[in-house]
């Protein structure tokens, strides 16, 4: 017993040190007294309304699904419109207009002033189906290696989570973690 709690001791603190990296900024600050620091960027918790640079500006990629609607004409409505692998997509009369690093109000104008050829004062609605194209990686001592998409926000407990948890073996008739967790790093923007 004593085995497996400090083994899972050894988990939290390792957990902890790599939660606590994400929040770590590039360059220390000094404070004035009796200024606060701003709360670090974080996907969900009592600091949800706090969101990273990337999360300030949620933009399309290739694979994200997105639902056409033309209002005041619901038989152009069109569903689940997938942004093709080169991050184009088309609507109507629209082809092929480049989505990537667009926001989704960004590609309703652009779909409005380009239908504004083909209809008289078109008002197009861009509404999100399925976000895919943004992924994140879970390698070593975890059960499922492998890419994943992140359609929600997650911590990186949950992320360790869904690629199944860390690896365990026998030692001794002794189940014990494979992962090396002291060792553990968290690596971001390459």
């Amino acid at each position: 017993m004593k085995t497996f709690l400090r083994a899972w001791m050894k988990v939290g603190l390792a957990l902890l040190v790599a939660i606590t990296s994400l929040y770590a900024g590039d360059e220390a600050r000094a404070l004035p007294v009796g200024e606060n620091p701003p709360p670090p960027p974080v996907f969900s918790g009592p600091n949800a309304m706090t969101k990273g640079v990337w999360q300030q500006r949620l933009t399309l990629g290739p694979g994200d699904v997105v639902n056409f609607s033309f209002y005041g004409r619901p038989e152009l409505t069109r569903n689940d419109v997938a942004i093709e692998p080169d991050g184009r997509i088309s609507y109507l009369q629209v082809q092929m207009v480049l989505t990537n690093g667009l926001t989704l109000d960004e590609l309703r104008e652009t779909m409005t002033s380009k239908l504004a050829q083909f209809y008289q004062r078109p008002r197009i609605i861009v509404t999100p189906g399925a976000f895919k194209s943004k992924k994140f990686c879970v390698l070593g001592k975890v059960v499922n290696k492998g890419a994943y998409i992140l359609d929600r926000p997650m911590t990186v407990l949950e992320a360790v989570a869904q690629a199944g948890g860390l690896e365990t073996g026998l030692f001794q008739l002794n189940t014990v973690e494979l992962a090396d967790l002291p060792r553990s790093f968290i690596i971001r923007q390459g």
